[in-house]
């Protein structure tokens, strides 16, 4: 309201979307660091300061973590959740990890249809070409006359980033909020609301299998373990470090929607991020750093 008088908006703006970020979103945090004769294992813990669901908001928003063993030069010798230039997540060689691209290059079909490819939730990783990634996937409906659409359905179709095109729910790892409450808690007040079952089960996380951290909430834990024999020749770790990343628009959506959509507005999205350079930003390389656990030295 004050235009030139004052602090600039959208640098205020800026600095108030990173200061929430890293200071008001997660802690993360590598204990029980270890090496035995085979391998190196380490528990990675990230503990939510929000009151919802990390990340919220648009389905297609996702968060990962980066576990990397360094040399006692600070080299890199083993890394989960690397990123190329473009953001997309690649094992040690470059390859784009299992779902990081629905389509084919040339957008003449999925890459792999019917087969809804993804990472799924990882309660351990040993390889590179694994990543802890906390996001929300959905379907289409199923090839049949009348599909089923709702919170319970297995998945039939593929995967999608239209909201119009959602029949269910393939995966939801986004990591709840400390004092989330049971299932049948939750049916409990749906139906004092005067909802049904599905509003109770829609809440909930898909696809995070016997985790115990999606009990009552509050962050995830995981650990890896690395076997030594997939560390360079003659390389000896020195220290790990765990960060988390996040990613408002992540390349599949991107993929997804110049594929899938049609007209003005996917044409204006592909100049708008054609013509962005992020480069030396807060988001180079196509992700915002949120938290890191800093170097923690291997005994």
């Amino acid at each position: 309201m004050t235009g030139s008088k004052s602090v600039a908006p959208l640098v205020l703006t800026e600095q108030a979307m990173l200061d929430q970020a890293s200071q008001a979103t997660a802690t993360i945090a590598v204990g029980n660091v270890g090496v035995t004769d085979d391998a190196l294992s380490a528990r990675v813990t990230i503990s939510s300061l929000t009151g919802h669901k990390f990340p919220s908001g648009v389905g297609f928003r996702r968060a990962f973590v980066a576990f990397t063993v360094l040399d006692q030069n600070g080299e890199t010798l083993w890394e989960s959740g690397r990123t190329n230039a473009a953001g997309v997540l690649v094992d040690e060689g470059g390859t784009p990890l299992e779902g990081e691209l629905w389509w084919k290059d040339d957008c003449s079909g999925y890459a792999k249809p019917g087969e809804r490819p993804h990472q799924p939730h990882y309660q351990e990783i040993s390889r590179q070409d694994q990543a802890q990634i906390y996001q929300e996937l959905v379907s289409t409906p199923p090839d049949s006359p009348e599909p089923i659409c709702n919170a319970a359905v297995e998945p039939a179709g593929e995967l999608t980033t239209s909201f119009l095109s959602i029949c269910s729910e393939v995966k939801d790892n986004r990591i709840m909020p400390k004092g989330s409450l049971a299932l049948d808690d939750r049916r409990e007040i749906a139906r004092a609301l005067g909802a049904d079952d599905e509003l109770a089960v829609d809440v909930g996380a898909t696809g995070v299998g016997d985790d115990p951290d999606y009990v009552s909430g509050g962050g995830d834990s995981l650990v890896y373990r690395i076997p030594l024999a997939d560390l360079p020749a003659g390389k000896r770790p020195a220290s790990v470090q765990a960060s988390l990343y996040y990613q408002a628009t992540p390349p599949f959506y991107l993929q997804d929607r110049f594929c899938t959509a049609k007209g003005d507005d996917p044409e204006r999205l592909k100049f708008l991020v054609g013509h962005l350079n992020v480069d030396g930003t807060q988001v180079d390389g196509w992700k915002l750093a949120v938290v890191s656990s800093g170097s923690v030295a291997v005994p």
